[in-house]
């Protein structure tokens, strides 16, 4: 009697353990589905990090070159607008009637250079405040 007793407790025993060896199979199983998973979303951000950090280094060699550009254009638009407001002067000057005066007189346009109002000078300016 003691040996069907010992018996039915290993059986119970072992129908325990199958079930848990069972339940943690599935478990690893699952575990592992996920961890495949897991492992293609991580490659596709890193993916989509690269592609992103890619699109901040082409925008930002766009952005100098566009700086760079408009940059050039607004010293051209200076010297422009230095070379009319020159020419302003020099037809005021000649409207005025002084177009006969003697040249030792600073005229507006004709000795710009000479009296130190001509473009020249802005340029040390902006050179300087660099």
């Amino acid at each position: 009697m003691t040996s069907y007793l010992t018996d039915i407790i290993l059986m119970m025993a072992l129908v325990v353990t199958a079930l848990r060896s069972g339940r943690m199979y599935r478990e690893l199983r699952i575990l592992r589905s996920s961890e495949n998973a897991l492992g293609a979303a991580l490659a596709e951000a890193d993916r989509s990090i690269n592609r992103a950090a890619e699109a901040v280094v082409v925008l930002k060699h766009e952005g100098v070159q566009t700086l760079r550009a408009l940059e050039a254009q607004i010293i051209e638009a200076k010297e422009t607008t230095e070379r009319l407001e020159l020419l302003v002067a020099k037809a005021d000057w000649h409207a005025k009637g002084h177009g006969q005066a003697a040249r030792s007189e600073c005229a507006p346009a004709a000795t710009a250079n000479e009296c130190g109002d001509g473009p020249g000078r802005h340029r040390l300016r902006a050179s300087l405040a660099r």
